[in-house]
């Protein structure tokens, strides 16, 4: 047998529940829950789902909640990044072979679209980004 606390979102086993008590971490909210029950939600959760609690306290899957406008600008600014490097490492090759002057004639439109591409990414506001298309 277990308790589940819907305050903190874990399960206890029974047996240890004095230890907790003498730790002064065993929450007052708890339920008592099966071992069957415990199982199922150590299971990996449903898609778009995770652990949390029904009206009564009891473990449920519940919605994940959508992500906050300022989560989704560091999302963004995380791909931004990711992204103006490898852009800067398509570019570093074309240049340094158009500043020796052995670039090939067909290379000179690909450095010039990764430049320009690179520049758009410069200019994608995370906040509501519209990300460039990616050169060929």
């Amino acid at each position: 047998m277990f308790y589940f606390s819907a305050f903190t979102l874990g399960f206890y086993h029974a047996s240890l529940k004095e230890d907790y008590e003498l730790a002064g971490t065993f929450p007052e909210d708890v339920v008592q829950v099966s071992d069957k029950i415990v199982d199922g939600f150590m299971q990996a959760p449903p898609e778009g789902k995770m652990l949390g609690a029904d009206s009564q306290g009891n473990p449920a899957w519940v919605d994940v909640p959508p992500l906050t406008p300022g989560e989704l600008a560091a999302i963004a600014s995380r791909k931004k990044i990711v992204l103006l490097d490898e852009a800067s490492e398509m570019i570093a090759p074309l240049r340094d072979a158009s500043d020796g002057g052995y670039i090939d004639e067909a290379d000179k439109p690909k450095l010039a679209a990764w430049k320009k591409y690179r520049y758009e990414l410069t200019k994608v506001d995370t906040a509501n980004p519209v990300w460039p298309a990616k050169p060929e």
